[in-house]
């Protein structure tokens, strides 16, 4: 009885070394991408002429329904900010021409 009482802690200690690593990973990632984050809003305060991109980009890789909601003080943010020269750029870049038969 003991040895199977051992390797179950043996199982539970693995286990527990796999969750403390997953941990570290999980908020290593989170950093990455809170300064990438930050990165990006200092690129559209800077440079203005790159927001429609920022904001394709947000159409485009932001799916989820809570990330969006989290971002709309930002893309009204900066939506404002988008020079006169970018307005004739497509605000809607990822149509398909199969898109423009709708009537």
């Amino acid at each position: 009885m003991s040895d199977i009482r051992s390797l179950e802690q043996k199982r539970q200690e693995a286990l527990d070394k796999a969750n403390r690593l997953k941990s570290q990973i999980d908020k290593k990632l989170n950093g990455q991408k809170f300064v990438l984050g930050g990165m990006l809003m200092a690129i559209a305060e800077n440079e203005p002429d790159r927001i429609p991109q920022i904001l394709a980009d947000i159409d485009k890789y932001v799916t989820r329904k809570a990330d969006i909601s989290r971002l709309e003080g930002f893309r009204s943010e900066i939506g404002n900010n988008v020079p006169k020269s970018s307005l004739s750029i497509s605000s809607e870049p990822n149509r398909t021409s199969s898109d423009d038969d709708i009537t």
